[in-house]
């Protein structure tokens, strides 16, 4: 049996940005102590929920859904959403560097997405 096709597997996947997953360790880590006072992560949950905040561009639950809905509706596709919001992208042809799918647009509209982007993040 052939292997599947790497495009077919994540076809359909949601990628999260590490803010979102911070959040979401948050979230549940809070929700797990209500429900159990006494709640202790596992050592692994534990060390991923602290790279998910050391690493996180952004903690506050609205700006991290602002920023996916910023990017989204400039009609990036998830793999590129993922990789703009985590990888903290300044200019156009950084952007088109790092992401070089990214070059379908202009580095006037990629440059107005990242200033967008850069205001959510400094008012966090």
């Amino acid at each position: 049996m052939a292997a599947p096709d790497e495009q077919d597997v994540f076809k359909d996947v949601k990628v999260l940005t590490v803010s979102e997953v911070g959040v979401l360790f948050e979230r549940n880590l809070e929700m797990w102590q209500r429900r159990d006072p006494d709640y202790q992560p596992s050592a692994m949950l534990a060390k991923a929920a602290e790279y998910a905040q050391r690493f996180a561009t952004n903690k506050n639950k609205d700006t991290v859904q602002k920023i996916r809905e910023l990017l989204a509706s400039r009609q990036l596709t998830e793999l590129e959403l993922g990789l703009v919001a985590n990888l903290s992208i300044e200019t156009a042809d950084e952007a088109k560097k790092l992401v070089p799918t990214l070059d379908r647009y202009s580095d006037e509209d990629l440059d107005s997405m990242l200033k967008e982007l850069a205001t959510y993040r400094e008012f966090e």
